[in-house]
């Protein structure tokens, strides 16, 4: 832990380096004043405030998860004893995510918010001797090593939500969100010919939307007083159906307490943890063998997770870039207790960019 704080402090000092180098500042310049108001939300948060009456906010941001190593609930398992049950092992997945999103203030106390993302995913798994398979396309199976690559990307589930606050103080705000998750995104991904999988849809954790209209209920209570922002929320995503092919993702509930200080006009940083809960998926892919490999295991997915996160966002005032906003997000798991055999995630990345008109 105390290298991992360490390295927040490095970044921290990196950020006012540069701050001082871009304005011609010394330290000592770099006072904040309790009258001068920012956003200060981390990165890695969709959800934290309101804008002002037909005020725009376009923002996009860029999510990167490594997961590495498997774990059979808080127990970690070897290749070996996967392949007692299994052809395929995974070794490592790759999340990225590119997400776009934007607000508009219908009233200063209730905005409109829709999002949308593009997602790419890429799983590389050892196989058993004796299974070969080769595709140039959207899997591979390295015929000397034993390994196989599956790689799936498109547009994900559009994102709608109503915000409120409730509050609506210069220092306390409590916002209610109502959202409604739109399944744009394919859950007919499939292998190529020559792949274990030849023309099957992939396991679910390759699939890019969920195939269901879902409800995602939320609220959000902040305080901001000066250079200080303290936030917790509770978002959740309740699935209210079963989708074409068979199945209903699990339902989910996140909760995130973060806290922030502004260092200076130009420069602020921030801590967070996020607590992660979800249920295993419901009903099944008929088409789907689960003797193939874990995630096409249906009871295989979801758990509980608790991730800190270590952030920076840095503000631009003048010039083109004025009303800019660029943000960090650096975070790894605490606690991990997954539902069945599954991989883990190792690291997390969020990096940020908005603009407000």
């Amino acid at each position: 832990m105390k290298r991992y704080l360490n390295i927040s402090f490095v970044f921290i000092y990196l950020f006012v380096w540069e701050v001082e180098n871009i304005f011609g500042q010394d330290s000592s310049a770099c006072v904040c004043k309790s009258t001068y108001s920012t956003d200060l939300t981390p990165s890695g948060i969709n959800m934290s405030h309101i804008h002002e009456k037909k005020q725009v906010m376009f923002s996009y941001r860029y999510m990167h998860v490594n997961m590495q190593n498997i774990s059979d609930g808080k127990t970690k398992v070897t290749n070996d004893a996967i392949f007692i049950n299994h052809i395929m092992a995974p070794e490592q997945m790759n999340m990225d995510m590119h997400m776009f999103m934007a607000m508009y203030g219908i009233t200063d106390k209730t905005n409109l918010m829709g999002m949308f993302n593009y997602n790419i995913n890429s799983m590389s798994m050892s196989t058993l001797s004796g299974s070969h398979n080769h595709n140039h396309n959207g899997s591979e199976v390295d015929n000397v090593n034993n390994e196989m690559v599956t790689k799936t990307s498109g547009i994900g589930d559009l994102k709608l939500n109503l915000l409120h606050d409730f509050l609506g103080s210069k220092s306390h705000h409590l916002l209610i969100s109502l959202g409604l998750n739109i399944p744009v995104g394919s859950i007919n991904k499939k292998g190529d010919n020559g792949n274990m999988y030849s023309d099957k849809r992939l396991p679910y954790s390759m699939q890019l939307g969920s195939g269901t209209w879902d409800l995602m209920p939320g609220i959000i209570y902040s305080y901001e007083n000066g250079a200080i922002s303290i936030s917790s929320q509770l978002i959740s995503t309740v699935r209210t159906g079963y989708n074409n092919v068979g199945y209903k993702l699990g339902n989910e509930a996140t909760l995130n307490n973060w806290f922030a200080y502004r260092w200076c006009k130009n420069l602020s940083s921030s801590f967070r943890i996020e607590s992660y809960t979800s249920d295993h998926i419901k009903g099944k892919d008929a088409s789907l063998y689960e003797g193939y490999e874990p995630s096409a295991n249906p009871l295989y997915y979801g758990g509980e997770k608790i991730n800190g996160f270590a952030g920076a966002n840095f503000y631009f005032r003048k010039g083109l870039l004025k009303n800019n906003k660029i943000g960090i997000e650096y975070g790894f798991p605490f606690y991990q207790n997954l539902n069945g055999i599954q991989i883990n995630t190792k690291t997390s990345l969020y990096l940020s960019w908005s603009v407000t008109m």
